[in-house]
């Protein structure tokens, strides 16, 4: 299989070199039919799907090229755009012309990066600090309390010099599907892709620091800048100032966005409401220019190239064996498998915030919150609980029954072994469509009015658990049951019958 670097190479020169097939096969000594297969696609995400070429734009290219090298001598705001230049070719060329705005867009962009580095290296012309469409990225560190519990996590910071916009995302580590899933929720948000980025030298990106601003770089890092078509460029190591602008937006975001510490349940949700207060904040004058930052970024957004339509689901799939107890260990983590999985092969499809357990198959077994706690143990045990209830005398030796709560275990203790049985199944129904505080919370609710049957706790469970629907909740005193006459029973009619007086 093709290294993804040589995929980026083969693209790379296409696209941005404008070198053709024929000439990419013979610099590469790749053939035809592979060349022309990584210089067209263009989703690389993990499903690549081929696209056709984009050769049918060029009878247009040299007005195209006209248009722009005439802009250099005029103001940046009165230069083309790609929309514009897309529009005029619609109006001037109406009866021959009909390419997508996307084919032009891209190629707009590449050639004004060109004509840009042309004119620094030929003409003096001097660029620009902070050009409009350029990012930066940092992680920063900083406390949040999810379901409860506090965790030393990270921010993931992009920002805008140009405008000094910037945008947020917070996620308990560092690692690559964060840094992935940040960029994509923040590329998805705002609809276009910056078209350089500066990063420093993280593992999740750079395999391995070369001589001067060469890299060496991760191939899955590779397949996600390809995907989306940015250029990504890399300090140099210990010189986090050359990318201060987001420096700088670290510590800002830290101190007027995460004070005092979030505390939330839904780590999704938190991270869609962090991208709208980035916008509220950032409705004010830019600290020079004296222009509103969000009127700024708008400039930012015509110079950033088109999102691309095909999603990237952000994930890594690896190969694992559980052990004989039917469990894997990932980063020091045990999670559970299946009761008829044991010492198998199974595949971990990891997410930022989960993992999936699937088959050779890739068909999904179960599925866990990602943990990321040292040496924790995570069990399904909707999974194992069909287990238990066969072998229902073990119940009180085993990790479930160690790590039910205090009133679950009194409970346990009041019933037989039939009804422990009903218990467990019963528990068995309740995961499957809620956790386990759900079920407490029904257990409590009964205990507290003097409820204890098992069929009780199903129904006052369903109540909570399903509100849309009719449930009523048991309460003893409420029950309007119709009022029945005494009867007593009259015995002398069985005394005849037997023969007696």
């Amino acid at each position: 299989m093709l290294p993804m670097i040589n995929k980026y190479n083969i693209k790379t020169m296409y696209s941005v070199q404008g070198k053709s097939l024929r000439e990419i096969a013979r610099e590469t000594g790749h053939t035809f039919r592979t060349v022309k297969k990584y210089a067209l696609t263009e989703d690389f995400s993990d499903k690549i799907i081929r696209r056709p070429g984009v050769s049918s734009l060029d009878p247009f290219k040299e007005i195209i090229n006209q248009w722009l090298i005439s802009d250099l001598g005029s103001p940046r705001k009165q230069r083309h755009t790609a929309k514009r230049i897309f529009e005029r070719l619609c109006e001037e060329f109406s009866d021959t012309f009909n390419i997508s705005y996307r084919t032009v867009c891209k190629y707009v962009n590449e050639k004004k990066k060109t004509l840009k580095d042309f004119s620094n290296k030929n003409i003096g012309l001097l660029s620009l600090t902070h050009l409009p469409g350029e990012a930066q990225l940092d992680f920063g560190e900083t406390q949040f309390s999810m379901n409860g519990e506090l965790i030393n996590g990270y921010h993931l910071v992009i920002s805008f010099p140009y405008s000094n916009h910037s945008y947020v995302q917070i996620f308990p580590s560092q690692n690559q599907e964060a840094l992935f899933q940040g960029m994509k929720n923040i590329f998805d948000h705002i609809g276009k892709v910056p078209k350089e980025i500066w990063f420093d030298n993280m593992s999740t990106a750079v395999a391995q620091i070369k001589k001067g601003k060469e890299r060496k770089l991760t191939d899955r890092f590779i397949q996600f800048m390809t995907h989306y078509g940015f250029k990504a460029k890399f300090c140099n190591p210990a010189s986090g100032n050359e990318k201060g602008h987001v420096e700088n937006k670290v510590g800002y975001t830290r101190r007027n966005l995460f004070v005092p510490v979030p505390n939330f349940d839904s780590l999704s949700d938190f991270n869609k409401e962090l991208l709208i207060k980035c916008e509220q904040d950032s409705n004010r004058d830019h600290y020079k220019k004296n222009k509103n930052i969000n009127d700024l970024f708008k400039v930012d957004l015509s110079e950033m190239i088109p999102l691309n339509s095909y999603a990237f689901e952000v994930y890594k799939l690896q190969k694992y064996k559980s052990n004989k107890v039917g469990f894997v260990k990932f980063e020091s983590n045990d999670y559970s498998v299946l009761p008829n999985f044991l010492s198998s092969e199974v595949w971990l499809k990891i997410f930022v915030d989960k993992i999936e357990i699937l088959d050779n198959n890739y068909k999904l077994l179960t599925d866990h919150k990602r943990i990321y706690k040292k040496n924790t143990k995570s069990t399904n045990w909707k999974d194992w609980l069909k287990v238990l209830e066969r072998k229902i005398s073990a119940l009180e030796y085993t990790d479930f029954y160690q790590e039910l709560p205090e009133i679950w275990k009194i409970y346990f203790k009041s019933k037989d072994c039939i009804e422990k049985r009903k218990i467990v199944s019963a528990l068995a129904e309740m995961l499957i469509s809620s956790d386990l505080s759900m079920a407490t919370r029904a257990l409590e609710s009964n205990l507290d009015k003097g409820i204890n049957d098992i069929s009780s706790l199903i129904t006052t469970f369903r109540a909570f658990n399903e509100p849309n629907k009719i449930y009523a909740e048991l309460n003893p005193d409420e029950i309007n049951t119709p009022y029945q006459n005494s009867m007593e029973p009259e015995l002398s009619i069985y005394d005849i019958l037997m023969g007696g007086n």
